[in-house]
């Protein structure tokens, strides 16, 4: 993936969400991180809503996404907790 074509020398700098660059690092641990400046830093917001007629799991399911133990499967994938 990312971390391949800079491991394999394709590549010498892969600009890409912090999401990515953590797996990149866990396949190949002798990458390195750089934070880009605040100044040209960028990033993402995502959303989340349950339709109406959603099925009868929806809404557990994104309870499940807001708790503590969703909150943390996205944290170890990179993810910042929901505000």
């Amino acid at each position: 993936m990312y971390g391949d074509i800079v491991a394999n020398g394709e590549a010498d700098i892969f600009l890409t969400y912090c999401t990515n660059a953590v797996l990149a690092l866990k396949e190949h641990p002798s990458l390195k991180n750089v934070a880009l400046p605040p100044a040209l830093a960028i990033g993402a917001e995502y959303g989340l809503a349950v339709m109406k007629h959603a099925g009868p799991n929806a809404e557990a399911f994104a309870s499940f996404l807001l708790s503590k133990e969703g909150q943390a499967i996205f944290a170890r994938h990179g993810f910042k907790p929901a505000r």
